[in-house]
């Protein structure tokens, strides 16, 4: 009987890519990620992903992800991981809808991530867990046209590759604490917040796994001090895929 497994797909900008500054350390020894590039299947540790044109981005200088964490916490509770790592920081939320090259390549590493883990494994659920925002924040967009942009995206994932949730893990504050924005952009993130605070009122396929972004984007400990804007370093990345990974394992299936 083949060892039943759920995916994980990890996406967003850089918080999600990782830029701690520190090398990373961590490992989930029971879990695997999908390596598209050589088409294999590797244990979960840092430095997780890959860089497969100017769509997805390994971490930066090897720095570590909450991936490792969220998937340790994760298999606690429920199945085998195995994870898809697509990420790149400096996006917006335009660059990740359907029709884009950067949506088509996702498409393109979860569908061959998604085939592979199949044929060994028994697969139950996929899920999608984004951590992005930030740079909306800095554009000034709306809470409307957010929160729209992830339904959107939502909706085609759901259709294109079957996922089961789509997991949020809200963003901290960014644009406040970004020496260059303007006076005029320094509450933005709020409006980003409130978008998907609201995702997951007013759609089921939505889950809000944590909100612990908040609290650790106003502590230097938890930051990477060499990146302008609020970075997460090791322990905060640690203790967001931790809360992460927790919480959704509790989601009702």
């Amino acid at each position: 009987m083949k060892e039943k497994v759920d995916i994980i797909i990890f996406s967003g900008q850089s918080n999600m890519q990782g830029a701690s500054g520190e090398d990373g350390v961590s490992v989930a020894e029971n879990c695997l990620e999908y390596k598209f590039l050589t088409d294999e299947f590797v244990m979960v540790k840092d430095p997780v992903g890959e860089n497969i044109g100017d769509n997805f981005l390994v971490p930066t200088c090897n720095s570590g992800t909450l991936v490792p964490a969220f998937c340790r916490a994760y298999s606690k509770k429920r199945n085998k991981v195995i994870a898809i790592h697509c990420a790149k920081g400096s996006t917006n939320i335009s660059e990740w809808q359907k029709g884009t090259k950067r949506y088509s390549a996702l498409i393109e590493k979860c569908s061959k991530g998604i085939e592979r883990a199949k044929e060994k494994f028994s697969v139950d659920k996929i899920f999608f867990v984004w951590l992005q925002g930030e740079s909306d924040a800095i554009l000034r967009k709306s809470e409307e046209y957010y929160l729209s942009a992830l339904i959107e995206l939502k909706n085609a994932l759901k259709q294109d590759l079957g996922i089961y949730k789509f997991g949020i893990i809200k963003v901290g504050y960014f644009a406040e604490y970004a020496p260059w924005q303007p006076d005029a952009n320094k509450f933005n993130d709020k409006i980003i917040m409130r978008a998907q605070e609201r995702a997951s009122k007013v759609d089921n396929d939505f889950c809000l796994l944590t909100n612990i972004c908040l609290k650790l984007s106003k502590k230097a400990k938890f930051l990477n001090p060499k990146e302008f804007g609020p970075h997460y370093n090791n322990l905060g990345l640690d203790i967001i895929g931790k809360k992460a990974g927790k919480s959704l394992a509790k989601i009702k299936r």
